[in-house]
Order: structure tokens, then C-alpha cells, then sequence
């Protein structure tokens, strides 16, 4: 699962990997077009048909064969708008739009454990209500008039919801019309003002799973000795050039590649001899890690991210500006004027006992916190300055009064200093994350639509409607939480961590859910004894989607397909069954007998007569 970089380190892309069992194209590692034309002997592949990746005796019809991993994927041709029958025209990152084959399922049996069949669609979805910018899998998670809308850059596929009057839309997303429905006929929706809700990272950003990075085919990636983890970048080794006369361009480590920036390999993130090198590759720093590392291409805002206020970006490092700019390091007022802002001024910090006395730096003048905010972001506030050289005036400056180190904004990770890594001073825990965030009374304080106000606990926060700031201020303090971890939110890795403290794997998807030891469940649910988790014997009671096959619908999915979880061999392939105590316990000619499960489990469970001696 690793590969080693040029120093001895490992990089490994088993953080958050996208479950294989999905079987959907945004799970794919990388993309791979035959080298060599079909010859006579060739078999060409037809649109949807599976294919293996660098396979020169069957390649797909229309040249383009899409990896699920390095033995598998399916055939696909790019599109514009439209695809045949069947299939759905959606983005695919660097490669552009793809057609995907439709679900296609018809009844609840056709789904996988705790899906329902949207026959309309096509669509299995798992019966929950989501708010915009929650994951989707189907219109019907969406809030009504919404879509369940796949951004064409990235691939990320979130709700949207309607645009109210005179094209409004809550803060941090913009009214607009997309492509919905079977037809992509184009309505007006609110979607996120850079169309990412939580995917989008660029290289070498911090990131929890697979989900946050880039596009599908960007990874979370893990320095396995460091700990470090990182979005990487999907990169094509057949693009390796040797940087100076006589080096191998076979050799990953000494190739530079046009997909990666300087500094930067395409590596190979399994071993090239046991996986014949197909993959997954991905750009990596030589020097093991991303701290320090920044990309000037990038627009401002992901920029400003990634080196934060007052540091620029140069020869791929963050550095201190000194050029006058807010946050700047400065000795006197003419160091602030240096890149022509004539209005700025070198403010010195003079509290009496904190760890920042005396730190100077250049700063903006302003007439009110809003003003501050628009211009350097959540964090920032408009504060009286005395100037010895004349009357008191207002200037923008960190809310924690610093401008070294703890730059990170809102959303951004905290877990290794703490409140000290953020700019506002302020990093909530949410389970074994943590992320800077800001002191609130209401939802529009947070600036961002994908955080809403919430009230602050000693473990974390609450997002319980009844201790929500958005109609209306809440009474006591509440935090900028990210929206997700209610009953029913995704929980994939890279999403919030469910307030619960229940994220039901459904093997196909995770979902946030809660503990029944009454057996109450919501609609839609019902109690079920679950395992806390794959390390764990230790079994409780959740509240578990309905839906999902009988017994002798194909559990191909895995234990996850079917309703009762049990999932048994067959040579025409699994097949779900049910747990028994006697033959009438069984469908018609199945017997009730000790059976071993396809996760090796042995169980007390119905058999059908094509098994039976």
C-alpha cells in the first residue's frame, strides 16, 4: 500500500480510501489509456462494460478506461451535456465530463442494507433528510424544489436548495442556474459562492479523507513515519522527464513531471514491481512534507489560506511579507508604506501579560469590524490604536492580538497547538478532530455557509435545533460549528464527526445515527445490534435504515447489501440470508442450519435448496 520516496520515507494512501465495494466512478484511483492501438486480435469494449487497467487484449471502444483500482474499472467516453440511454453526463476532475452509467435499480431489493430505490432516478438512496451542502445520493435527501447537484470540477456531489425571493440565498452561496434532473435542465439554485461545500483542498492542504481533495482522483495522503497527512495530486508517470542528461525517467524519484509542481514527484503510492505500476500516482514533495509549502497559482483566497495574512508566497515557500502589507513585520510607520499603503501604520502591542507584548506589525485602518472582516476574513477586528503622533484612530488587527503564528481560519486543522494555531484564538474538538473556529450568537456571524452557530459544550458543540443561532441570537455562548454530524449527515471520513458519536458503515456509505436502548428509532429506522467497530467484540443497539435485499437477492456489495447483514456464498455468486432458530424461520424449501458467513462469521442461518446436500 506504500511506496518509498527518494529519502526513505513512506507515503500510503490508506487514510480515508473510498470504499471499492461502492463500485461508483468517483472512487477511481487513475485514469489509463492504452499505449498501443487495438489490433485485429483486439476486443474493443463497449460503453459501462468493465475493463482492467492496462490491459492491451480487451481496451474499451472509445479509448478511455477509468480505474476503480488497479484491477478493475469500467469503460466511459468524455460528453458535454448528454450521454445514451442509461447514463448521466458528470464531472470527472482533470478529465473533464464523463458518461456514468445510471444505478438503474427498480425496487428496494435491487439496493444495498439501508438504501431505498428511487425508480424514477434510478437512484439507491439512503432515507434522510439533508440540508444544502449536505452529500447526496439522491434528489429525494435534498430539501424540496433542491437538487442533488455534482460540481463539474471536482466531482463533489452535495444538495442545493431553491433560491428565495429576488434570487436570495443564505451566506456563502450565490443563486444560479445548474444542470438537475434526468434532463440537466437548468434551475435556479444557492450553491456554494467557489461550487465546493467541502471537497475542493488544493496540494499539500491538510485534510482528513479523500473527500476534501481536489477532484476525484485526488488523495488524502499519509507520511506513514511523520503522521502528516495532505491532499496530494493525481498525476500521469507517462509525462516523467529526466531533469539532467543520463538519469532513468523509469525512476520515479529523480523525474520531474509537468502534473506536479517543482519540488515535487510523481510517485507510485503502491510498489511499481508487485502492482506493475499502475497505481495510484500522485504528486508528493521530495522533502516528505507540506509544511511551508505554497502554490502562487493559486487564486487569492486559497492563497491567502495557505500562507496566511501577511506572508507571501515565494519559490513554493510562505515567507513574511515586508512590504507594508496588513500583518507585515514592521520596526516603524515607513516600513508600512513601503508597497504604497500610505494609510497604514506599524502598531505595537502593549498588553500588560500575554505572551505577545511588544510584537509589532503593520496595520489597516478601518471605520468597523465588518470592514476588517471583508477584507482579511473571519478573525479580524476594527480596534482602537493611540497614535503618539496624533488623535486616536480605528485599525484592522487579529482578534487575539498576534500576527505570528496561529494564522489558521476558520475550519482549518488545530489539533497540534490548539487555540494557538488559530487566528480567532478559538479550536473546538469535535471527537478526534479539531478545527479553528469563532465565537458566535447567530449563523451569519460565522461568514460561511457551510458553519452555522451552535452552543458550546465542554466536549464540542450542540447542533440541536432548540440550541441554534438561525433565526435568532442564542442565550448563552455558541461557536461556529460546520454543518453535518446531525441523525442521518454523512460521516465519511474528511466530514464532520456526528455529534452522536454513532457513524453507522453501511459498507456502501456512512451515515451519522443513535444509540435505540429503548428500540425507538425515526421513520425509516429500525434497532438493530450493530459492532461498535471492525477492532471491537463489543456489539450495541443503533437505529439502522431500512431497505436492503431478502434473503437470496446478490450481496456482490458485500454483508452490507443485505437487510439482515448475512451474506453467504454461492457459486452463480452471494447471496443474502437471515438468521434462524428453525426451518419455519425460512423461505419456502430453505433450511435452518450453522453457516459461515462471506466475512467468516459463524452464524445460525437460513439455506437455500441449490446449497443443501
Amino acid at each position: 500500500m506504500s511506496s518509498r520516496a527518494a529519502s526513505g520515507f513512506f507515503f500510503d494512501v490508506g487514510v480515508a480510501r473510498r470504499s471499492r465495494r461502492s463500485l461508483s466512478w468517483w472512487c477511481a484511483l487513475a485514469l489509463v489509456a492504452s499505449a498501443c492501438g487495438p489490433t485485429d486480435r483486439t476486443v474493443l469494449l463497449n460503453l459501462g462494460e468493465p475493463c482492467v487497467p492496462g490491459d492491451t487484449g480487451a481496451v474499451c471502444r472509445d479509448g478511455l478506461c477509468i480505474a476503480l483500482d488497479d484491477q478493475s474499472g469500467f469503460c466511459t467516453s468524455t460528453c458535454t451535456d448528454t450521454c445514451p440511454d442509461g447514463f448521466v453526463c458528470e464531472g470527472a476532475g482533470r478529465y473533464g465530463r464523463i458518461c456514468r452509467a445510471l444505478s438503474g435499480c427498480k425496487t428496494n431489493v435491487d439496493c444495498p442494507a439501508g438504501h431505498t430505490c428511487n425508480a424514477e432516478t434510478g437512484n439507491c438512496f439512503i432515507q434522510v433528510s439533508r440540508a444544502i451542502c449536505s452529500p447526496c445520493q439522491d434528489v429525494a435527501q435534498c430539501p424540496t424544489g433542491g437538487a442533488c447537484f455534482t460540481a463539474i470540477g471536482s466531482g463533489e456531489k452535495f444538495c442545493t436548495a431553491p433560491c428565495g425571493a429576488a434570487d436570495a440565498c443564505p451566506s456563502g452561496t450565490t443563486c444560479r442556474d445548474i444542470p438537475a434532473g434526468k434532463d440537466n435542465a437548468l434551475v435556479k439554485q444557492c450553491v456554494p459562492l467557489n461550487e465546493t461545500c467541502n471537497a475542493g483542498r488544493p496540494l499539500c492542504t491538510v485534510c482528513a479523507g479523500d473527500d476534501e481533495c481536489g477532484g476525484p482522483f485526488d488523495l488524502c495522503v499519509r507520511n506513514v513515519v511523520s503522521g502528516e497527512q495532505f491532499c496530494g495530486r493525481d498525476c500521469n508517470p507517462a509525462k516523467n522527464v529526466c531533469p539532467m542528461p543520463g538519469c532513468d525517467p523509469a525512476s520515479l524519484d529523480a523525474a520531474q513531471n509537468p502534473d506536479c509542481p517543482s519540488g515535487f514527484s510523481c510517485l507510485n503510492l503502491k510498489s511499481p514491481a508487485a502492482e506493475n505500476g499502475r497505481g495510484p500516482y500522485q504528486c508528493v514533495p521530495n522533502s516528505n512534507t507540506c509544511r511551508g509549502y505554497c502554490d502562487p497559482t493559486l487564486e487569492r483566497g486559497q492563497l491567502s489560506s495557505q500562507c496566511g495574512v501577511g506572508r507571501l508566497c515565494q519559490a513554493g515557500s510562505c515567507q513574511p511579507a515586508i512590504d507594508g502589507r496588513q500583518c507585515s513585520p514592521c520596526s516603524t510607520n515607513d516600513d508600512c508604506r513601503r508597497g504604497g499603503f500610505s494609510e497604514n501604520r506599524c502598531i505595537v502591542n502593549t498588553c500588560a501579560n500575554c505572551p505577545f507584548k511588544g510584537e509589532s506589525f503593520c496595520s489597516t485602518p478601518c471605520l468597523d469590524d465588518a470592514a476588517c472582516v471583508r477584507s482579511y476574513g473571519t478573525g479580524f477586528v476594527c480596534k482602537d490604536v493611540t497614535d503618539p503622533t496624533g488623535p486616536t484612530r480605528k485599525y484592522c488587527m487579529p482578534q487575539r492580538g498576534s500576527c505570528q503564528g496561529g494564522l489558521k481560519r476558520l475550519g482549518e486543522d488545530c489539533n497540534a497547538n490548539g487555540a494557538l494555531d488559530c487566528l480567532t484564538g478559538v479550536c473546538v474538538k469535535a471527537g478526534l478532530s479539531a478545527f479553528c473556529s469563532n465565537t458566535c450568537t447567530k449563523d451569519d456571524q460565522c461568514g460561511d455557509g457551510r458553519y452555522r452557530c451552535c452552543e458550546a459544550t465542554a466536549t464540542g458543540y450542540d447542533c440541536a435545533p432548540e440550541k441554534r443561532g438561525a433565526d435568532g441570537p442564542l442565550a448563552g455562548m455558541g461557536v461556529c460549528s460546520p454543518v453535518g454530524g446531525l441523525f442521518g449527515d454523512d460521516c465519511a471520513p474528511g466530514r464532520p464527526p456526528c455529534q452522536s458519536g454513532t457513524c453507522l458503515d453501511l459498507g456502501t456509505a456512512r451515515v451519522c445515527s443513535v444509540t435505540c436502548p429503548t428500540g425507538q428509532c425515526p421513520m425509516g429506522f429500525s434497532c438493530r445490534r450493530a459492532q461498535r467497530s471492525q477492532a471491537s467484540d463489543q456489539s450495541v443497539d443503533v437505529c439502522f435504515p431500512t431497505g436492503g435485499g431478502t434473503p437470496g437477492a446478490s450481496c456482490a456489495f458485500g454483508p452490507a447489501a443485505c437487510e439482515s447483514g448475512l451474506c453467504i456464498r454461492k457459486d452463480s455468486g452471494p447471496i443474502c440470508t437471515q438468521s434462524c432458530m428453525a426451518d419455519a424461520d425460512c423461505p419456502t424449501d430453505w433450511r435452518c442450519e450453522p453457516l459461515a458467513t462471506v466475512d467468516n462469521r459463524s452464524v445460525q442461518a437460513c439455506l437455500p435448496p441449490a446449497l443443501q446436500e
